[in-house]
């Protein structure tokens, strides 16, 4: 068969098909009465066609509605994903301003039980890389501060003032092997002088073997180096070892202050005239 005339027998079927249907929708416009043979032959043969179409359209109205709706689902979720996600990160700032408050009423309550004159610094950075233990503070010459005053926070000792520039001062951390704090033990008033020996751990020395010193024993400040106030806290012991072969005990103490979370201290700028004993708290037996 010629391509013409197949593309021809096409058109004609589509065209027959288009009649009929015209002539059945006419059906609707036309005055109300019985149906001819020719009326009622048409209707016959197109019905089914016209409602197996309108079922393919409606599925395809079905389909398109859905899709529709689909898009309009993901785009509200993913509103509602930006939402959240802002709803989140205000939620942490408000966490940490609400946990940087509560550091810092802690240390200005301390402060204020101290009654010395102080001042507030930030913690800019913490040196325990070798064997030097050093801690960097926002505050310097400007501020009052001056070498070798002490730095405490509301946790206890946390180590004196080593030098100082005009707004930041480097600080000699308890945990450095170069410090050296007089300490008592709050129990019995045993004596050393506590020292660093690692990153979380100090070394009470010179206490001899037989003096009496128990792990959970609290430490504080004598006040006779001159340099710290009588009674703020150092640490708890650790460890207690004895070596019948040497004169003094191994005594390994961890500090009060959590140096690894350490964000804000005072610098005291002068001693206070009578030992704030208050301050050594209570002991873990």
């Amino acid at each position: 068969m010629p391509e013409w005339l197949r593309r021809m027998r096409w058109l004609a079927v589509f065209v027959m098909m288009g009649g009929a249907m015209f002539y059945v929708l006419s059906l609707n416009f036309r005055p109300l009465g019985p149906m001819d043979m020719v009326q009622r032959a048409v209707v016959e043969t197109l019905a089914p066609l016209l409602l197996t179409a309108r079922k393919g359209t409606q599925a395809i109205e079905n389909w398109v509605h859905r899709y529709v709706t689909l898009r309009h689902v993901q785009e509200e979720n993913e509103i509602l994903k930006k939402q959240r996600a802002l709803l989140e990160s205000e939620l942490v700032r408000y966490q940490e301003a609400f946990v940087e408050n509560q550091r810092l009423r802690r240390l200005l309550d301390f402060r204020d039980r101290l009654q010395v004159e102080s001042v507030a610094a930030e913690v800019v950075v913490q040196n325990t890389t070798g064997w030097s233990r050093t801690i960097i503070v926002n505050k310097g010459l400007k501020e009052g501060v001056r070498t070798d005053m002490p730095v405490v926070s509301d946790e206890g000792v946390v180590g004196h003032v080593l030098d100082v520039s005009d707004h930041y001062a480097r600080v000699l951390s308890l945990t450095d092997r170069d410090s050296a704090v007089d300490a008592l033990v709050q129990r019995n008033r045993v004596r050393g002088v506590l020292g660093g020996l690692d990153t979380e751990t100090c070394e009470l020395r010179y206490v001899r073997s037989n003096q009496e010193v128990r792990p959970g024993d609290l430490l504080v400040t004598s006040g006779k180096d001159g340099l710290f106030p009588a009674g703020l806290r150092l640490g708890i012991v650790k460890q207690v070892r004895k070596d019948p072969a040497t004169l003094f005990q191994q005594i390994i103490v961890v500090p009060t202050v959590q140096f690894g979370v350490l964000q804000e201290v005072l610098i005291l700028k002068t001693l206070p005239k009578f030992p704030a004993l208050w301050l050594e708290g209570t002991s873990k037996e």
